[in-house]
């Protein structure tokens, strides 16, 4: 199973678009239908809903297009879209998970738009900032080797619903793994983003709920096993038994499960006029529903949604590579024991 690395560098250029990336298969192309639907279906949370785009946005990603001499800037997903195919690239790249690598690719994705169709055009939202800049303190601090309280330096910010969509490319990677391993990765993952005391239970949750559907469960099955707590105060626990709830009455039909999810809409005020537009909790639960659905019903997916896929060859190109760097780190695993 050997290939040459140069065959990813495409993944990391951050001058173009992902639209305009040049994408290359591995070198061994496994059946992975599961994970490529999931992973083009998370990407249409936006592009389903009805946004109503102010034309000064528009106006504004025309102006970047022409400062920048970057062409096919594209209003295509949000920036936690993006978060999260970086994190697929940085474990596509090291293998696994990396803390200094994903900081790395999100920085990528600060300076210069990596994996964003829009590029620099929009301003970060406050938690994304806030989620970057924690990284970055858990690193200087693991670097020297000292124990630091984190409250000086900054506040940890409290994860958004987004924040599930952001590190479920953990259950990418490591679904044919033990839940345990997982859990030591979600832990790790989820402290370094958003401090030492935040409760993983939600993020395991989810993680477990995606894991089980890129591995083929009945989904009836998978459903009686959930156990979500019933706190309604906390956003993450409101959104995934409303999660919970489509899935048991979608009737097995994609479309009407996303008509359900784009009803729920949560539309909250945002910081600043300058954000990415999509980049709210409007379409969130329509984004977590696809990427779970995508895995449970990939062969009934609408090929209407795959024709209007933004990036979906790039899309597609980094499933396989997902797919095959973690049999990869499984065959090697195996060796070790």
């Amino acid at each position: 199973m050997l290939f040459n690395d140069l065959s990813k560098d495409w993944m990391i250029d951050p001058t173009v678009v992902p639209a305009q990336m040049s994408p290359v298969d591995p070198p061994d192309v496994r059946n992975c239908d599961r994970l490529i639907a999931s992973i083009v279906c998370f990407t249409l949370g936006e592009k389903l809903s009805n946004h109503s785009i102010e034309t000064y946005i528009l106006d504004h990603i025309e102006l970047e297009r022409e400062c920048s001499h970057r062409t096919n800037l594209c209003l295509a997903w949000s920036d936690d879209v993006s978060l999260t195919l970086c994190f697929i690239v940085s474990l596509i790249q090291c293998g696994g998970y990396s803390q200094d690598d994903l900081n790395q690719q999100y920085i990528n994705w600060w300076m210069n738009g990596f994996m964003s169709p829009t590029g620099v055009c929009f301003t970060p939202s406050i938690h994304i900032k806030q989620t970057i800049e924690q990284m970055s303190i858990n690193l200087a601090a693991e670097c020297f080797a000292v124990i630091t309280d984190e409250n000086i330096y900054t506040t940890p910010p409290s994860p958004p619903v987004a924040a599930l969509l952001r590190i479920s490319p953990i259950a990418y990677f490591y679904s044919n793994h033990s839940p345990s391993v997982r859990i030591e990765v979600i832990t790790h993952c989820v402290r370094a983003m958003f401090g030492q005391e935040i409760s993983i239970e939600n993020f395991v949750i989810y993680i477990e709920l995606l894991v089980n559907a890129l591995n083929g469960h009945a989904k009836e099955k998978i459903l009686q096993s959930m156990q979500i707590p019933l706190d309604r105060s906390h956003s993450m626990s409101v959104v995934l038994i409303k999660l919970i709830d489509i899935l048991r009455m979608d009737n097995n039909d994609i479309q009407q499960g996303v008509q359900q999810a784009l009803a729920f809409n949560k539309s909250i005020e945002q910081e600043s006029k300058w954000l990415n537009p999509y980049d709210s909790n409007q379409t969130i639960l329509a984004t977590l529903y696809l990427q779970v659905s995508g895995a449970l019903y990939y062969q009934i997916v609408p090929s209407e949604w795959f024709a209007c896929t933004y990036a979906k060859e790039t899309l597609m190109a980094l499933a396989k590579w997902l797919n095959y760097e973690q049999k990869l780190n499984e065959f090697e695993e195996k060796i070790l024991l």
